[in-house]
């Protein structure tokens, strides 16, 4: 029975997605298949408030299953990108601490659009500890963390909205 609350509580996840994704899904990408990077730092916040006040963002929505549409589909998105935290200490100490377990890596296929705004000789360090507590287990996500400048690289699919209704989780 548990595995069928985790599938619902993913599926209320996904449902409460499509209903709140779409707002930073218009004009993800043009008609070549690339993003096109924006930097409403609300649409960040609102789903990584863990990050508290954000001095800048840039990232893209694209849809991983057709990346030529000139919109994601509703119901599948992937939002990559870049975020610089008002705190970038806070950043910089969770990197120090030995509980959160990093370790290098990097994502595969970050579009050329972020590469190209990503530090130069960045050191990115991830923690699945992290990730889990960014994503809460509702959704894909992964979180690197620059060793030299505490910016972070963020890869996830279908992350909601924090600051609406969360997902219903029920036992039927």
């Amino acid at each position: 029975m548990t595995g069928w609350v985790s599938f619902r509580g993913a599926a209320a996840a996904a449902l409460l997605t499509v209903v709140t994704v779409s707002s930073c899904t218009a004009g993800g990408s043009d008609e070549a298949g690339t993003c096109k990077v924006r930097h409403e730092l609300d649409q960040i916040t609102s789903r990584f408030p863990s990050f508290k006040q954000l001095e800048s963002t840039s990232w893209c929505g694209i849809d991983p299953d057709k990346p030529s549409r000139s919109l994601p589909s509703q119901n599948n998105i992937r939002l990559v990108g870049v975020l610089n935290a008002v705190d970038d200490q806070a950043v910089l100490k969770d990197l120090e601490n030995p509980a959160l377990e990093f370790k290098p890596g990097m994502p595969k296929n970050v579009p050329p659009e972020i590469m190209k705004l990503l530090p130069e000789g960045a050191e990115w360090m991830m923690s699945d500890r992290i990730n889990k507590d960014i994503t809460e287990d509702l959704y894909f996500g992964s979180f690197y963390y620059d060793k030299r400048s505490g910016q972070v690289l963020f890869d996830c699919s279908n992350p909601f909205r924090k600051d609406g209704p969360a997902p219903v989780v029920t036992s039927n």
